[in-house]
């Protein structure tokens, strides 16, 4: 293309689009001339708008229209269509009014976009059968943070188990935790005031605890001892200070706290030895049906005094005679067992079981003449009144049992004298 004119070229001539008999006004010859100068234009080029490209020199008459912002150039080959014929300048074109060319709406001009037709999806036939694989297998984790996991839910478990099982306490009147026990190590508590003494004969924590003033449980809690445990002469033990410690304490028992009543059992001592339901063979007592005077106990050691009862930290009856005195079985039985016990204070012991959910206990014998398997009857000598295993001085220990479990014997008997057999 080559170079065109300004549009200031054709301002002072008459020189027309061909095929246009109008002629063009110039800006400076409008009717009125005082207009123009009123409206500020002091030269042609100024009251152009603001076109900056150039029109084809190959035009043999200048086409005034123009397109509003258009900044490019016209092409011959539309320059060369009629005025107002079809296309870019067509009716929708540009327009001459009173003279002079207006732009005409913006987008008018614009090709129309092309449209296309909607078609049917495109199928691909497959096998069904996924390429990849749609588990994605999980991240492994590294060695030292499983170990820290396991380490750690360890941890947590045994904390628990500390914090939760309870221990017993010599120095405290209830159960503590671990973790209690720890804190009481940690922390300082004042310890408890106490004196020392040796046990004599004849002795035992109640007398002790009427001469001095103080409180049974207290020296039970003070020296670990076990519900239903002697004492044993020339043995050291602490005496507290304090007459009021201790007089909540309940130490647990030597003996089962639990009512069992199944097979019998014949054990290697008399703590594991069951009374339950006899064999053929097994002789029994009277049965008194639920009343326990129903039962006919006889004295277990006749022509004795009473020591002391069954209380808390007493779990049976002691009775005295002369050392030797016979000791008698207190209803009709099958030993289930007989012999020395050496770890739970009772010395020379023997234990029948009187059917019927009863069963006895003696103890602190000084020689035994029955064996376990023996059947007896009541009144019959079983052993030799003694002073063996956790005791200060000759006497029988009798406990009763309902179901293994130690009870009151004074429930068979009417009186001391009937016990004691005065």
């Amino acid at each position: 293309m080559s170079k065109s004119r300004p549009l200031r070229d054709y301002a002072d001539g008459n020189d027309n689009m061909p095929g246009d008999s109008r002629e063009y006004t110039a800006y400076g010859e409008r009717a009125d001339a005082d207009s123009y100068g009123e409206s500020g234009f002091t030269d042609y080029s100024e009251a152009l708008p603001a076109y900056t490209g150039e029109y084809a020199s190959t035009d043999s008459a200048y086409h005034d229209a123009y397109d509003e912002g258009y900044t490019g150039e016209y092409s011959a080959e539309v320059m060369a269509q009629p005025y107002g014929s079809s296309g870019l300048f067509g009716p929708n074109g540009q327009s001459a009014h009173g003279g002079e060319l207006v732009p005409v709406a913006a987008g008018a001009n614009l090709p129309t976009p092309a449209t296309r037709e909607a078609s049917a999806p495109l199928v691909i036939p497959g096998s069904g059968v996924a390429i990849a694989n749609p588990f994605i297998k999980r991240r492994k984790r590294p060695l030292s943070l499983r170990i820290a996991t396991f380490v750690l839910i360890g941890a947590v478990l045994l904390t628990s188990l500390f914090a939760s099982i309870p221990l017993t306490s010599s120095a405290d009147s209830s159960p503590v935790t671990p973790f209690e026990a720890l804190a009481g190590a940690v922390v300082l508590h004042q310890q408890v005031a106490f004196f020392w003494y040796t046990a004599q004969a004849g002795d035992s924590p109640e007398k002790l605890a009427q001469r001095f003033n103080v409180q049974v449980g207290g020296i039970y809690e003070l020296n670990n001892l076990l519900a239903g445990e002697e004492l044993t002469i020339g043995e050291a033990y602490k005496i507290p200070e304090d007459p009021n410690y201790g007089a909540d304490y309940r130490p647990p028992s030597i003996s089962n706290t639990t009512s069992t009543y199944g097979k019998t059992i014949f054990g290697t001592d008399w703590w594991n030895s069951y009374a339950g339901a006899p064999g053929p063979e097994a002789a029994c007592g009277v049965n008194g049906h639920g009343n326990y005077l129903a039962y006919d106990f006889v004295s277990p050691n006749p022509h004795s005094y009473w020591v002391r009862g069954f209380s808390w930290f007493h779990d049976g009856v002691d009775l005295s005679a002369p050392q030797g005195n016979p000791i008698h079985a207190a209803q009709g039985g099958q030993v289930i067992w007989a012999g020395y016990d050496a770890t739970n204070g009772f010395g020379w012991s023997v234990v029948i079981n009187h059917c019927n959910h009863v069963s006895t206990l003696y103890g602190h014998m000084l020689k035994v003449f029955v064996k376990a398997h023996d059947n007896v009857v009541a009144g019959e000598e079983i052993g030799l009144e003694g002073s063996t295993g956790w005791s200060t001085g000759p006497h029988l220990h009798i406990s009763v049992m309902w179901d293994n479990v130690m009870i009151d014997p004074m429930l068979f008997y009417t009186s001391i004298a009937a016990i004691t057999g005065q």
